[in-house]
């Protein structure tokens, strides 16, 4: 029983031996990159209504009051999502005593429309604050561009291996390993501080203009291959 044993683990490390042989020769790494630049379809603001005074509770109608009306404005734009976020109170202190109040809330609009974000944002310069503008890619436009560019890396990587292989004057080549990574991006353009509207401005205006520039997405493609020598060893 033993030495039936043996001779199994025997033949189970040969035939892994060989493999490992087989596969540790004619060894390449390769690499290939798609890349594009692609225009943000995405524009997101934050705006907040922040009043100051005495009497905390006074103020907190008054915001609620002017946040109910920026949110009922914003309805007419129904390309424009909004997300009210960060009501906070805060006191305002002077030589360790509460001097006044200070009563914000903000709202998150997100668009696709940058015509009609445009708009919206001319109309209620007078009933809130913006606070920040960023632009971005959607996680559509990112997986449907990825997608692409996938195809088109891979497609560079074969065309490379198949140049090499017949650089080498080899019949063929395998894949051994391969892995695909996409780049980061961030949102850009976020609006400073001297272009942010503020509610002393008039009631209603013109359209604020937007830029929404662009991100660059890319995929990396890595893998090895191996060039293979003998035709009966090439595998479809």
């Amino acid at each position: 029983m033993k030495n039936t044993f043996f001779i199994v683990a025997m033949l189970f490390y040969s035939a892994s031996a060989a493999a490992e042989t087989e596969i540790n020769f004619n060894l390449i790494n390769l690499n290939a990159t798609a890349a594009t630049e692609v225009a943000n379809d995405k524009v997101s603001s934050v705006i907040q209504v922040m009043l100051n005074g005495t009497d905390p509770a006074k103020l907190g109608q008054q915001v609620n009051q002017r946040s109910n009306q920026l949110l009922a404005k914003i309805k007419d734009f129904d390309a424009v999502k909004s997300q009210t976020t960060g009501y906070q109170t805060r006191p305002m202190y002077k030589d360790s005593q509460i001097v006044s109040w200070q009563v914000s809330q903000q709202i998150r609009l997100d668009s696709h429309d940058f015509n009609q974000m445009s708009e919206l944002l001319g109309e209620i310069q007078s009933l809130g604050t913006v606070q920040s503008m960023e632009f971005s890619l959607s996680d559509e436009l990112i997986e449907s561009t990825q997608n692409d560019l996938m195809q088109q890396a891979i497609s560079k990587f074969r065309n490379k291996a198949s140049l090499i292989q017949q650089q080498f004057d080899e019949p063929g080549y395998r894949l051994v390993n391969m892995s695909v990574n996409t780049s980061g991006y961030a949102p850009v353009h976020r609006m400073e501080s001297s272009m942010m509207m503020s509610a002393d401005m008039s009631s209603k205006s013109a359209p604020v203009a937007l830029e929404a520039g662009s991100n660059k997405v890319s995929v990396d493609v890595h893998g090895q291959i191996q060039l293979i020598s003998d035709t009966t060893t090439l595998t479809d």
